[in-house]
């Protein structure tokens, strides 16, 4: 297993000492609230740095009046069933500022941009933008071709963004004399199983913003593109699906009267920059894919091979599936395992026909009201027929890969795959996955969407979907809220630009938090249990250590390194756990934190390629 980096590795042995010294029950304990449930506050600052836009333009009390003052993440999928699934444990304070870059600055940047932008031919999405009828400019080459990651890095490091806070930057360089059309492009990382590269190749994968790579910074430009993802290049429709156009289309005659920039900015800054990037919520309870002490994680991949023409094992690579799952959480021992059914056995062709409406029959779907679910089902009955048994302490995440064609996909071909839940509490349950020579033709091979969906499977959202808590409401990337597309310009493997293939900064900050509330709260519980129980004086060194722990995760929290404070949490557990298990205590409380109760279903839907052509 490759190590942990050394800041975690050291700390942890400093809380291997003092389990020498004397026991925390006897005085009080420093951290560990024994079966109480502690909710972790944290004051995030949030800047809002306005590059190009004069006075006039912005009006900086409409934009904070509709940024939240705080963010409670919930569990999103049990919420489809009525339930409110495990409470998260976290509750954030924003704290914002609003800063107008000094002019020096501005030119700086803007002669940044101009030097290294590569200048290249109007894109397919600018070009029909020129082709709309109201559009009120035409856009001309030559266009600079901008690297994203890199006008990231610049103004994490020039335009001083907070590294215990996030940063947005709001950009328009097209008020200025020196101002030239543009867009963003990220083309480092290509496909792993195809080696397709999306950001040189596809039109549809040039942005408007970008963020998460280097930095707690995120930036969005309206004077770039017009771009394909939050279709703000259309400006002929009726604006019943809402998008953001180009800055230029806020005059009168334009697509958006000029007064509305304020508030779309603001929209832009909440539901997508705030919500869905810096304090998300997950998707799915991700301590459920918590392995026990001792255990690893295990991501194991049954392929499933429909077509003879090709193996699918040829299109996935397992040891970058593991070191991608490693890089995010370095806390757990990761495996990955692979086994090929070649060629398909009848029963997983015959859930596969019947999910994908080749075959219209009864089956063990049936009581669920929809062949989706017929591929859980299926799976579910005659789980030990394609995954072998790992170690008993391990947490097994089971992913069905099948390798088939556009045929064999039926109704449900642009499907890449989903990460299914148990459709009873909205607990996460199978990952699927689906190749073809079609998809591949496309570019895209298994690996990535392994990653993507196992990805949703330990808790990650999309970045174009999530929750507000304020308002209470889970929403995507449509109607009013088509604009939440901009949150998949970012660095995720989660988004659907196919950019990325690992996780970025704001996947690792939410992840570790949940993970650090999480394990907080589950040592509290084990530890109320065990003092209940009594003997508490026989494992009086494991409580100490556990309550070691607990404190240096607090403070690594509180100081923004959330690796450690998710590495140290998990040691809590693991020392209150083994208190327990060594004296024979029940844990009664820690049970029930881990339970939801059952109710009706929701509607499926899954991960779909998107600009399959351009």
């Amino acid at each position: 297993m490759p190590a942990l980096p050394r800041r975690v590795t050291t700390r942890l042995c400093l809380l291997v000492a003092v389990m020498w010294a004397a026991p925390a029950w006897a005085n009080g304990f420093r951290t560990i609230r024994p079966g109480e449930f502690v909710v972790q506050d944290q004051t995030v600052p949030v800047d809002v740095v306005l590059i190009g836009y004069g006075d006039s333009q912005v009006d900086t009390a409409t934009l904070l009046s509709l940024l939240p003052a705080t963010y409670s993440p919930v569990v999103r999928y049990p919420q489809f069933y009525g339930l409110a699934g495990r409470e998260v444990g976290l509750a954030f304070d924003f704290r914002y500022r609003i800063v107008r870059a000094e002019r020096r600055f501005e030119n700086e940047f803007f002669a940044y941009l101009t030097r290294t932008g590569i200048p290249g031919p109007v894109t397919p999405f600018q070009t029909l933008y020129n082709d709309q009828t109201r559009n009120v400019l035409d856009v001309v080459g030559p266009v600079l071709y901008i690297d994203a990651p890199k006008v990231e890095r610049y103004l994490a490091i020039r335009g001083g963004a907070n590294p215990r806070g996030y940063t947005i930057y709001l950009i328009n360089w097209h008020s200025r004399p020196d101002f030239q059309f543009h867009v963003y492009t990220k083309t480092d990382e290509v496909d792993p199983d195809t080696g397709y590269n999306f950001g040189v190749e596809r039109g549809s994968r040039k942005v408007i913003a970008w963020g998460g790579s280097h930095s707690r910074a995120w930036f969005y430009d309206l004077s770039a593109g017009p771009e394909s993802w939050t279709n703000n290049w259309i400006v002929d429709d009726d604006q019943s699906e809402y998008h953001m156009p180009p800055v230029w289309e806020y005059t009168a005659g334009g697509y958006r009267p000029a007064a509305q920039l304020s508030a779309d900015l603001g929209y832009v800054a909440r539901f997508v920059a705030i919500n869905l990037l810096f304090t998300t919520s997950p998707l799915y309870d991700p301590l459920v894919t918590a392995p026990d002490l001792g255990g690893a994680k295990v991501a194991h991949v049954a392929m499933l091979e429909d077509d003879a023409s090709a193996s699918g094992l040829d299109f996935y690579n397992s040891a970058f599936t593991r070191r991608e799952l490693w890089r995010f959480q370095p806390y757990y021992p990761w495996k990955t395992g692979v086994t090929d059914t070649n060629p398909i056995d009848a029963g997983a062709k015959r859930a596969l026909d019947i999910f994908s409406e080749n075959i219209f029959e009864s089956d063990c779907w049936t009581g669920f009201g929809t062949p989706f679910a017929q591929l859980f089902c299926y799976f579910d009955a005659n789980l030990s027929n394609y995954v072998p048994d790992y170690g008993r302490r391990d947490y097994v995440g089971e992913v069905f890969a099948y390798n088939t064609t556009a045929a064999g996909l039926g109704t449900q071909f642009g499907l890449l795959g989903f990460t299914d839940d148990n459709w009873l509490d909205g607990t996460q349950s199978y990952v699927f996955t689906f190749g073809s020579p079609d998809y591949r033709a496309l570019g895209f091979g298994f690996t990535s969407t392994v990653v993507h969906e196992f990805g949703h499977h330990v808790g990650m959202s999309h970045p174009h979907d999530g929750y507000d808590s304020e308002f209470g409401i889970d929403y995507g990337a449509s109607g009013f809220f088509e604009f939440a597309w901009a949150g998949d310009e970012s660095q995720t493997v989660m988004h659907y630009l196919s950019l990325t293939n690992g996780f970025g900064q704001f996947d690792r900050d939410n992840a570790y938090r949940w993970e650090t509330a999480g394990y907080l709260n589950w040592t509290n519980a084990i530890v109320g249990d065990l003092l209940a129980y009594g003997g508490a004086s026989r494992v009086g060194l494991l409580l100490t250590a556990a309550d070691w722990a607990a404190t240096s995760s607090v403070a690594a929290f509180r100081r923004w390194d959330y690796l450690t404070a998710a590495a140290s949490a998990r040691l809590a557990y693991s020392l209150a756990l083994a208190a327990a298990g060594s004296i024979g205590a029940p844990t009664p409380r820690l049970t029930s934190a881990r339970q939801l109760r059952p109710d009706r279903h929701h509607p499926k839907d899954g991960c779909y390629i998107r600009y399959p052509l351009q």
